[in-house]
């Protein structure tokens, strides 16, 4: 359960929970024992550096219960207030703060069952009717459309019961892995319904009530206290502009907050401390009134105790990151390049009389270009080009799938345990890991655990002998007999006959595919990337699973998802260490560098990605703008299709975005061939997967790209897991990096110059140039300059 603060400024304290004069009494009783513990006093900052998560002597569990409290974010992007932050730590111990006094004591969790005081209770229902249903959660824009279970009662009927605080939420019900379409015919206790983009409509909640403080801390959840760069960093979130300043009293010390990001609804205030067992609870300065913000009446200290149970990998943080697509790369080895064409899925599929074809590395597209036109590329290619990838500062290679499949990406697999013979051997892969690694280079390979191809042995065991077959229940079979390839008869990805959906209900097929992880995990691999986990049936449960038996083996390995949205719920610590951050690359960079967003949107926008995660996930982040699966960067900038000489605009906008993913923090993650300015418009063949044309490689762009690298190895701020805002203007966002402050890194969008005043001191410019500029700065336009403290 979130733990909420909620305080109304219509009424004191003294209303909140009782009586007078029993709240005087039990205010007095309370501090005296605070003052006698030395919660209130100054406390000795010993150094640690044992890593740790926080863990509550509250009693929080994956379901919602009937109070559940937790936030809604606004997903609008309206314009933020420019704010200018000049200081430089938040990580010194400050003073004790002394109550004045009309200071208030206020919790984060009232009694159980009740809803904290500014929230009120709303009840959620679906009825099934006739229909036989196992399972249904209720997602909307108060969880941010993560899965809170509901509860069946006798009569059938699913309910739950929440705390939320006046406004309006979008929501609907998730049943049997399954989105309700239209919710006016599944809720009609609704207040409205509108379009939810893909067809069907959501249902709307207008909850009403006068406006409230409301302040967020959770210590279960990342997002609020994680371990990150091997410091305790502890933060709440709270409405814009009331806080003035904030104090984290703890048994160690006591330590300034700082506001760190902000968007249009609300703020969070952060401090980091060092790992280890300690209580703590905040102070707040409110509008002149001081608030002492307790966990409850009966437990008023909150506990972390220095165990780190969501572990950041380290290396992540400082590593440049690069995805191959191996058919398409470098073609090392000839003599492979055929034996992609006798298990294509096309001459399986019995609905379709095209079969594969081998192309020239600079022939022309087809129609068939997506799937099942093959260029050669292969693992001997791609180690072939390591020194050229070492000299990006690549640290990381994401390898599309590279084991038995039936099509050109590899997502139909038929044999999870054997490489693909059309990109090479088991033993060029061992000697590709081994070189990589010799470079520094770490290696994570694509893994598909919702779906098969028709030419997997266990499917073609289905086909031909029916519910004779062992491999039945690894399947979801409509009818039998069926030809190969006929979606309408078994369940498919998104409907498609070519990947039959796998049943990982079933302990088989989960024994199946994650022990087919761990082996290459084995062999030598790094890390795995997970394809669509959203679409198994028990992705909950299969990824639970899937993260405790890798990391027991395999505590280093790095585990992202497939997510293409804003989607915590998913890096809690039972699941993935990062997502595929689409939502920071092309829902905020992607249009901030276009110059359709102004700089006061981009951040707004920006404060709530970084609210959602916890730091360590953040710096764990897997920070891309396009792949495989989207339009080429340049092409989405306007620069063109393939074929076209790109436009210099374009590519000085690349520059801009490229620069931008380079200095936030997480991992930088470029698809092959965007350091070589090329074009792929996904709308026509998927023509961004293209063979890279090697040499029309445009040399400058990539000597762009290097200098990036070598920016980044050269300011160990630039991999730290901090970031905090400082201002937005015009068409400028501008933020600090690193633990103390030190690097300021500003943007400009605009095609015109934009002047800002800058932070007390001096500032000399790390990255293009080399100048040094106090009190103000005119930002060039379509321009990124990184400025470090004098």
């Amino acid at each position: 359960m979130s733990k909420t603060l909620i305080y109304p400024f219509l009424y004191s304290l003294l209303v909140i929970h009782v009586g007078k004069n029993v709240v005087l009494a039990l205010i007095f009783l309370l501090i005296g024992g605070v003052f006698a513990a030395g919660c209130l006093g100054g406390g000795s900052n010993g150094a640690s550096t044992t890593s740790g998560f926080s863990q509550t002597t509250s009693n929080t569990t994956t379901t919602v219960s009937s109070c559940s409290t937790s936030t809604t974010y606004s997903t609008t992007t309206s314009t933020i207030s420019t704010t200018t932050q000049t200081s430089q730590t938040t990580t010194s111990p400050t003073a004790t703060p002394s109550p004045g006094p009309g200071y208030k004591v206020i919790y984060l969790t009232t009694s159980s069952g009740s809803c904290p005081s500014g929230k009120i209770p709303v009840e959620f229902v679906y009825n099934p009717g006739n229909k036989t249903v196992k399972r249904v959660s209720l997602r909307g824009t108060f969880n941010d459309w993560s899965q809170w279970l509901m509860h069946k009662k006798p009569d059938g009927r699913w309910v739950l019961r929440i705390c939320l605080a006046p406004g309006t939420y979008e929501y609907k019900f998730y049943v049997d892995g399954h989105w309700i379409k239209d919710m006016s015919k599944a809720d009609p206790t609704a207040d409205k319904y509108v379009d939810d983009g893909y067809g069907g409509k959501n249902a709307v909640k207008i909850v009403g009530g006068a406006s409230s403080l409301v302040i967020e801390h959770d210590p279960l959840d990342p997002a609020y206290l994680s371990i990150a760069d091997n410091r305790t960093v502890v933060r709440f979130e709270v409405n814009p502009g009331l806080v003035d300043s904030a104090v984290l009293v703890t048994t160690i010390g006591n330590f300034t907050m700082e506001k760190q990001v902000w968007w249009d609804s609300g703020e969070v205030w952060r401090a980091e401390l060092p790992v280890g067992s300690f209580d703590y609870h905040f102070v707040l300065n409110v509008n002149g009134t001081e608030f002492i913000v307790f966990n409850s009446s009966e437990s008023p200290e909150l506990h972390f105790d220095g165990v780190n149970r969501f572990p950041q990998i380290e290396w992540v943080s400082s590593a440049i990151g690069y995805q191959i697509f191996p058919d398409r790369f470098f073609n090392g080895n000839h003599s492979n390049d055929a034996l992609a064409l006798d298990h294509d899925e096309l001459v399986y599929n019995e609905l379709t009389n095209e079969k594969p074809i081998l192309s020239n590395w600079s022939d022309p597209l087809t129609p068939l270009h997506c799937c099942h036109q093959y260029f050669g590329g292969d693992i001997a290619g791609i180690t072939e080009k390591l020194d050229y990838l070492s000299s990006l500062g690549v640290r990381l290679i994401y390898l599309n799938p590279i084991f038995l499949s039936g099509s050109v990406h590899g997502y139909d697999t038929y044999d999870y345990y054997r490489v693909d013979p059309k990109f090479g051997t088991e033993t060029e892969l061992k000697l590709f890991l081994s070189e990589a690694h010799k470079r520094g280079i770490k290696v994570i390979f694509d893994f598909v655990p919702d779906h098969s191809g028709i030419g997997a042995n266990q499917f073609l065991d289905v086909w031909k002998n029916g519910r004779e077959s062992q491999y039945w229940n690894w399947y979801f079979i409509k009818r039998w007999p069926f030809k190969l390839g006929d979606g309408s008869a078994y369940e498919g990805w998104w409907g498609l006959g070519s990947l039959p959906k796998l049943n990982t209900t079933n302990p088989e097929v989960r024994e199946y595919l994650i022990g087919s992880a761990l082996k290459w995990l084995d062999f030598g691999f790094d890390g795995i990337r997970v394809d669509t986990p959203a679409d198994l049936v028990n992705a909950d449960e299969f990824f639970r699973e899937f993260r405790e038996r890798v990391k027991e083996k395999h505590p280093n390995a790095y585990l992202v998802g497939e997510i293409w949205t804003l989607s915590p719920e998913w890096v809690k610590g039972d699941k993935f260490d990062s997502l595929m951050n689409y939502a920071l690359g092309r829902d905020i960079l992607l249009p901030y560098a276009r110059g359709t967003l102004s700089g006061k949107t981009a951040l707004n926008l920006l404060g709530k990605y970084y609210v959602s995660y916890g730091e360590n996930v953040v710096a764990m982040g897997f920070n891309l703008v396009d792949s495989h699966d989207t339009s080429r960067v340049l092409t989405d900038l306007g620069g063109g299709k393939l074929g076209d000489k790109p436009k210099p605009e374009a590519v000085k906008r690349l520059k801009l975005l490229s620069a931008l993913l380079y200095t936030l923090p997480g991992m930088p993650v470029t698809f092959q061939g965007d350091e070589c300015g090329f074009l792929g418009d996904k709308n026509h063949y998927d023509e961004q997967r293209y063979p890279l044309q090697w040499s029309e490689c445009n040399v400058s762009l990539v000597e762009h790209y290097r200098s990036l690298g070598k920016l980044r190895e050269s300011i160990p701020a630039l991999s730290s897991s901090k970031i905090s805002f400082y201002m937005a203007k015009d068409g400028v966002i501008a933020f600090f990096r690193g633990h103390r402050n030190e690097i300021l890194v500003v943007a400009n969008n605009r095609d015109s110059p934009t002047s800002i005043p800058l932070p007390s001191g001096t500032w000399k410019e790390a990255w293009p140039g080399n100048g040094s500029y106090q009190n103000s700065l005119e930002v060039p336009p379509v321009s990124l300059i990184v400025l470090r403290r004098g």
